[in-house]
């Protein structure tokens, strides 16, 4: 986000006071986030996401913005912390109502995952700049993708959904303490694994 971009908090509250406008930059800035969270929590690459995944993230940022007004803004990172409860709902929900057990393995599995931004946020936006990134991205996907569940997990809610470790903690339940030391792991398995190391 520039500078000359409205905060998320500034939205939130023109959304809530009910301009469409407001609401409307909420969705565009948002859907690419939760896209890949989704993702990330279903487990597969980025361009093998299926469409009912993308129906997912839309679902999930239409529903945080019909509950807006009773939101609560607590910090800078609430409304991203909000917004993934909500979406690690919406993939629940769609779990619950797969109509087969071939349909709940294909969930199980099926993602999104572009966490370069996230983990390696770059300065330079030169053309060999972008190719090295796009190259990041398809290591790091494919280094996600071999950590096990509950680190993919709470790679997403940290780092794409900026919660912080009392938000994780209370999301996953378990102690703020065990959540700051399970991230911890998480990075260094995920580092691991782009180092070409088996993690430990």
């Amino acid at each position: 986000m520039n500078s000359a971009e409205p905060s998320t908090q500034s939205l939130v509250a023109g959304a809530q006071a009910g301009d469409a406008a407001a609401r409307e930059q909420l969705f565009r800035r948002y859907l690419p986030r939760v896209a890949r969270m989704v993702a990330v929590q279903l487990g597969v690459r980025r361009d093998q996401l299926p469409a009912e995944a993308e129906d997912i993230a839309q679902d999930a940022i239409v529903k945080a913005l019909r509950a807006l007004p009773v939101f609560e803004v607590r910090g800078k990172g609430a409304f991203t912390a909000w917004l993934a409860t909500i979406v690690e709902n919406c993939i629940r929900s769609h779990a619950r109502t797969a109509h087969n057990g071939v349909a709940r393995q294909f969930w199980q599995r099926y993602g999104d995952l572009d966490l370069t931004e996230s983990f390696f946020a770059g300065q330079e936006t030169s053309p060999s700049r972008c190719a090295a990134d796009h190259e990041a991205n398809r290591r790091v996907e494919a280094a996600m993708l071999e950590l096990p569940q509950l680190y993919r997990r709470v790679l997403s809610l940290r780092f794409l959904a900026g919660m912080s470790h009392a938000d994780l903690a209370q999301a996953i339940g378990r102690t703020e303490t065990n959540c700051r030391k399970l991230v911890q792991r998480a990075v260094e398995s995920l580092r691991a694994l782009l180092a070409g190391q088996k993690p430990g």
